[in-house]
């Protein structure tokens, strides 16, 4: 901190130091001490999360501007000097010819106040257990609590995993830090010529919290993972600009990298890997990939051109190409297991991209006005289509087939064929198409009406094809001159060709493991046919000079539909299928599984006051919420076949609420703005309650005690108060009191420990090592003195 406050003192003094006497040099500089007067939580990482408050001697503002010449500038823009999300900003040239800037941005991402880690990481990217723990683990018998007194028996799996955690999980930090660096270069030699080249590099670092990939469904686990990321990129811009006209390109290469592609850990349940049967066996460590590098090239091209009766025309196009060739890593770590060899030593991915945009905008009279556009973009894979003759699932074991009547490859009647699987090259292109007429034939009213079709299409996807018709009408009003209202409506119909629920099955050569292996009733909303309304209405009313007032509101609702039978998701429809391959066709009810609604509504009400001249007082109060709805079945696979059973249908409802609250007010204490008092504060309040249902007698796994969850509930309060006093034009300062307050009840987190997998809390974890995230609740107070200098 004293290195960077040192530079920033010599930064600030050179253009004075080297200024002649007509130079001018002018700034601001906001600094002072700050003092955490009161905490109950000192260390949170909530309070901190996306920033950095120290304690001690801050520098909030430093702002430099000079001109050593009549038309050379040299600009400097510091906030929060020295601290993680410090923005550093710094400017230089001569108008009308060239400049140059180089800028640094930081910020800092906290995931928890606590974290324990029994994992050691040994080496990059690689976690390790002691290798007495994992043969203690191993030769133990299953967890269990024979005397019901909701501890791990001693000597069981569970109660030592638990006790090796308490023992010997150690503190380790979950947290990455985001640094943006960059330069930028402009030429203008003359009115009508402009150049720029600029180089930017985003850098994230730190680590991540990490689910490890597993079979074992007692055994999940979680790791503070590495994170090195580096993200490049370099353009140059050319572009020529007269007064009617103007024609450009631009030319991007962007470069993405990480340190770590891959991650590998200890089986906390196995030392080495022991051999179950051909196609299974126990690992002592596993594998998974991370992110992998690539590298982009784009090139745009752009330009506009006036055209009669107050239209212009806008036109770009692009197209650009990303590649990436990491190598496969292997198939399996697991020793005692043989799979086929890869089909190649790396992906040597490729997918290529072009975009166009088509705007023309005109206004031919002063009440009438109209716009008409068009965009596309399209990303085409020429990524290769690999066929994997098997793979391993989590180290553990190829996956087989189960129902030789879809995947007997070999024939030889048996279900033992080991499964194939087939990269596919997904792509997929937008267009969209517009206009939109405006008209005001009053001075005291306007309208616009627009209308948008929206097409997409994919290749290997449940929908193929879809489009999207889009109305929108906007009223504007001025009643008065103290009522002005402004409403809109929107409408979006969504239809797609229809709903393939088995696309994925192209990339199973030899077919599935199972006859309907899932729902094929299954509909992501997303791809589902849906009808939204929206409608807002905004009233700004002002009965007096020193009064106003507004109010909105807005309301959406969506509705999905199955493109295929035109049924409401969350009902049914039967099929006739021969699951069996008994000749015989069956008759399965399917359920359309999904989210069945989405409803919002939002509700503002404001007022400003400033009954003199001296006293503003402001406040607006806001409450939001947001309703959904889920259907879906429980389904398992017997004898091959998956099952479809009515008993079998759950769903949930949420219901979410966000309230927010704000009051401020300004108050001058002498009449020329020199002393005044400030005061701001925000209430907010989220809440999310969450019921679900069933349908009583079928699988118990299906069914649940649990009708209504625990509500969850997160406050946060902040204010803040100052008096501020102008000692000089050019000097003042400001002692200023800030309070932050947060608190939550999150029944998913505020128990969160290292280990949970008691008799009495969650069972099904028995063998589980997490890192125990959690944030806890806070509240501060903040003490500032800060000086303002202005020269």
């Amino acid at each position: 901190m004293k290195r960077a406050l040192i530079v920033l003192a010599m930064l600030g003094l050179l253009p004075p130091t080297f200024a002649q006497e007509d130079d001018q040099v002018d700034g601001e500089l906001v600094f002072g001490p700050q003092y955490l007067a009161d905490s109950d939580n000192r260390d949170s990482r909530k309070f901190e999360e996306y920033r950095d408050v120290p304690n001690g001697f801050v520098v909030e503002l430093f702002d430099l501007h000079w001109s050593p010449t009549e038309k050379g500038f040299f600009d400097l823009f510091v906030r929060d000097v020295s601290q993680q999300d410090q923005k550093i900003v710094l400017q230089a040239g001569r108008q009308d010819l060239w400049s140059a800037s180089v800028h640094w941005f930081e910020n800092p991402r906290e995931w928890t106040d606590q974290a324990f880690q029994l994992f050691a990481n040994s080496s990059p990217g690689t976690f390790t257990l002691e290798d007495s723990f994992q043969s203690a683990v191993r030769a133990a018998p299953n967890s269990a609590d024979a005397n019901g007194d909701l501890e791990w028996d001693p000597g069981t799996k569970g109660f030592i995993i638990k006790n090796g955690i308490a023992q010997g999980a150690q503190p380790v930090l979950v947290h990455h830090h985001r640094e943006d660096g960059g330069a930028m270069f402009q030429y203008t030699p003359n009115r009508n010529w402009i150049f720029s080249l600029q180089a930017n590099r985003e850098r994230r670092a730190g680590t991540f919290p990490q689910t490890l990939g597993m079979y074992f469904s007692l055994a999940p686990a979680e790791v503070a993972a590495p994170m090195d990321f580096k993200t490049d990129s370099l353009a140059w811009t050319g572009e020529y600009a007269t007064r009617g006209w103007n024609a450009g390109i631009r030319v991007t290469h962007t470069g993405f990298s990480t340190e770590y592609e891959s991650l590998r850990w200890d089986n906390q349940l196995f030392l080495v890997d022991e051999p179950v049967n051909a196609n299974t066996a126990n690992p002592g460590r596993m594998q998974m990939s991370q992110a992998v590098d690539f590298d982009s090239d784009q090139v745009a091209l752009f330009g506009g051109i006036d055209l009669l009766a107050n239209t212009r025309v806008d036109i770009s196009a692009s197209t650009g190409r990303t590649t990436q060739d990491a190598p496969f890593l292997p198939m399996t770590i697991n020793t005692l297991l043989d799979p086929a060899p890869l089909p190649a030593g790396n992906y040597d991915g490729e997918h290529r991209t072009s975009a166009a945009r088509f705007f023309v905008s005109s206004r031919p009279t002063r009440s009438f006005r109209w716009n008409a556009w068009f965009r596309a973009y399209e990303m085409k894979n020429r990524s290769p289509e690999l066929t994997f003759t098997d793979y391993v699932q989590t180290d553990f074991q190829f996956p087989l087939c189960g129902n030789v009547n879809v995947c007997d490859a070999n024939g030889d009647g048996i279900a033992n064929d080991r499964i194939a699987r087939r990269s596919l090259p997904y792509d997929y292109g937008r267009q969209s198409t517009g206009a939109l007429v405006g008209w005001s034939p009053l001075l005291w009213f306007q309208a616009a009406l627009s209308y948008e079709r929206e097409g997409l299409d994919r290749d290997f996807s449940a929908v193929t094809d879809s489009d999207e018709d889009i109305w929108k009408l906007l009223l504007d009003f001025d009643v008065t001159q103290w009522l002005s209202a402004r409403a809109t409506v929107r409408y979006q119909d969504r239809q797609a060709d229809h709903y393939d629920a088995h696309y994925f099955e192209h990339s199973f050569p030899i077919g599935e493991a199972a006859e309907a292996a899932f729902n094929e009733g299954s509909r992501r909303y997303y791809w589902t046919d849906r009808e939204r309304q929206s409608y807002s209405l905004m009233l700004d009313v002002t009965p007096t000079e020193k009064l106003s007032l507004y109010a909105e509101a807005v309301y959406t609702d969506d509705e999905y539909t199955d493109p295929n039978t035109g049924l409401a998701i969350g009902q049914s429809f039967t099929v006739t299928e021969d699951r069996d391959f008994n000749g015989v066709p069956e008759t399965y009810d399917i359920l359309l599984a999904g989210r069945t609604e989405d409803r919002s509504t939002s509700y503002s009400v404001g007022f400003a006051f400033m009954p003199s001249p001296r006293v503003n007082i402001y406040g607006d109060y806001t409450w939001d919420t947001w309703e959904y709805g889920m259907e879906t079945r429980f389904r398992t696979v017997t004898a091959g076949v998956g099952t479809d059973n009515p008993l079998d249908n759950w769903g949930s409802d949420v219901d979410d609420g966000y309230d927010t609250a704000t009051f401020g007010f300004d108050l001058q204490l002498r009449e020329e703005h020199t002393l005044w008092v400030a005061l701001d504060a925000v209430w907010s309040r989220g809440t999310g309650d969450i019921e679900t249902h069933f349908v009583p007698g079928g699988n118990p796994s299906g069914d649940t005690t649990l009708t209504q969850f625990p509500r969850l509930d997160t406050k946060l309060s902040i204010l803040q108060a100052s008096l501020h006093h102008q000692i000089r034009p050019n000097l003042g300062y400001a002692l200023r009191y800030w309070f932050e307050s947060w608190k939550e009840e999150n029944f998913a987190s505020d128990f969160n420990q290292p280990y949970m997998g008691d008799p009495d809390n969650d069972p099904g974890s028995a063998q589980a090592i997490f890192l125990g995230l959690d944030f806890k609740n806070y509240t501060n107070h903040f003490l500032s003195l800060v000086l303002n200098y202005r020269f």
